[in-house]
């Protein structure tokens, strides 16, 4: 028989009723407790969410880190990409497979793309370079100082990709530097050598401060530039003298080619006609990179003297045309010049490109003061220098070395990617050096400005 209450009490023993009602009195939360655990349940989903939107926020990070980069993958870009990958296989397969796995050239046809467009228009189309410089410094012309560092820095741009272009067409590239001590005085080749390396070195003494006035250090960029304007007079001078020898003896290498060279372009007269036609289009060339420096990159030029330079163009193109045509009829040349053959074919594109087109447009003042007419009278200007040269270099030749050349697709590869490269070292020197005035907007690539329409 269970004992009452009192009884367990006076023997120190808990009724089992109290000990129940004590343990489930502990084991029950009170009301605070109930009070904390509610807000604690209420506080847990908003811990949860706020976990959700960390995560959906790095998510929506990522995602627009992958929308810019995707954003930033534009046409131009990847033609780019693309013109640099088939520039480094031409460059595997030339230098690893050889001549004859990277080019169609031949013991009859030994030279071809890349002398003609890379060497012979190179250096031609880097002409406008020793002229603006003569123009300011030697006479005086400070209306086209605006043009000086453009002309600048196309020329040394232009001479940089000649002497990248030389390492592809030379069969042991690894000897260019014979002619510096092997000295041969009686060839073409190695004056034309020289006078590379020389005003290759003018004109990157030209353009360094353009990079100089970057240094942070002010001592030493006061000093360089003091120094540089101490010297700069003779400078111009030695390079005017070296860039016009160069562009003379380019044309006397082809004085070896008489009787083989088509009468259209042979003559005794090659390294004059050379050094008249390198000029305008030089300055050609020079106002092309202008336009669309003001076009895409937004610079401010006063596109005005653009409009004065190309008075220039023009008269020199008629003395070009005079001086070529007179030689044709004195030299033999004339007797070809109605007959039914390619090579006289592309005589007359020439003419027309070179000459007769510029001249008559550039006769005309509404074309010289409309920038963008102006734009493409200069395309023609470049274009029939370019022909010209390639001419002279290729068409001229096939028929006496029973070889028609047709280039491979890896030197139109490399000569492509040689030439994409300057052009983009030449975007970046204007946004980033002092090559042209700024104006305040931000740089776009071929984007139309206000500027361009003015």
């Amino acid at each position: 028989m269970l004992e009452s209450s009192e009884k367990q009490e006076a023997r120190g023993l808990k009724p089992l009723s109290s000990a129940t009602d004590s343990g489930m009195a502990k084991a029950m939360p009170s009301h605070s407790d109930r009070a904390m655990s509610s807000e604690a349940d209420r506080a847990m989903p908003s811990r949860a969410h706020a976990m959700d939107r960390g995560g959906e926020g790095e998510d929506e990070a990522s995602l627009f880190s992958v929308r810019r980069w995707i954003a930033q993958i534009t046409l131009w870009r990847v033609i780019v990409a693309l013109i640099f990958v088939a520039g480094a296989y031409a460059t595997y397969a030339r230098f690893a497979l050889g001549f004859a796995a990277s080019t169609n050239l031949t013991d009859p046809q030994p030279w071809g793309l890349w002398v003609g467009l890379g060497t012979l228009c190179g250096v031609g189309l880097s002409a406008g370079g020793f002229a603006i410089a003569a123009a300011v410094y030697l006479l005086g012309f400070e209306r086209y100082r605006p043009l000086l560092r453009t002309a600048v820095t196309v020329s040394f741009l232009g001479y940089l990709s000649v002497m990248v272009g030389m390492m592809y067409e030379l069969g042991l590239p690894w000897r260019i530097w014979h002619p510096i001590v092997m000295w041969n005085r009686h060839s073409v080749l190695f004056e034309v050598s020289w006078c590379v390396m020389l005003y290759s070195t003018v004109l990157a003494l030209e353009f360094s401060p353009a990079l100089v006035e970057k240094i942070p250090w002010k001592r030493a960029r006061e000093w360089y530039l003091k120094w540089h304007h101490e010297i700069l007079i003779g400078l111009v001078l030695v390079g005017t003298v070296l860039s016009s020898l160069h562009q003379s003896f380019l044309g006397g290498l082809y004085l070896l080619t008489e009787g083989k060279l088509d009468p259209l372009w042979y003559s005794p007269y090659l390294p004059s006609l050379f050094y008249l036609s390198a000029i305008p289009a030089g300055l050609a060339a020079t106002m092309i990179a202008i336009y669309l420096s003001v076009r895409s990159l937004d610079v401010k030029v006063d596109l005005g003297i653009l409009s004065e330079v190309s008075q220039v163009i023009a008269p020199m193109l008629i003395i070009y045309a005079l001086f070529r045509g007179v030689d044709l009829f004195t030299h033999g040349g004339s007797k070809y010049l109605l007959t039914w053959r390619e090579e006289t074919i592309s005589f007359w594109v020439e003419i027309a490109l070179f000459v007769f087109a510029p001249v008559i447009l550039l006769s005309r003042e509404k074309i010289r003061n409309n920038p963008l007419y102006l734009y493409w009278t200069c395309c023609l200007v470049v274009m029939g220098f370019m022909a010209n040269r390639l001419n002279v270099s290729i068409t001229g030749l096939q028929a006496s070395s029973r070889i028609y050349y047709v280039p491979k697709w890896t030197e139109f590869a490399l000569t492509l990617a040689t030439i994409t490269a300057a052009v983009l070292a030449f975007r970046y020197a204007v946004m980033y050096l002092e090559i042209l005035p700024k104006s305040p907007q931000r740089p776009r690539w071929m984007v139309k400005s206000a500027a361009a329409d003015a």
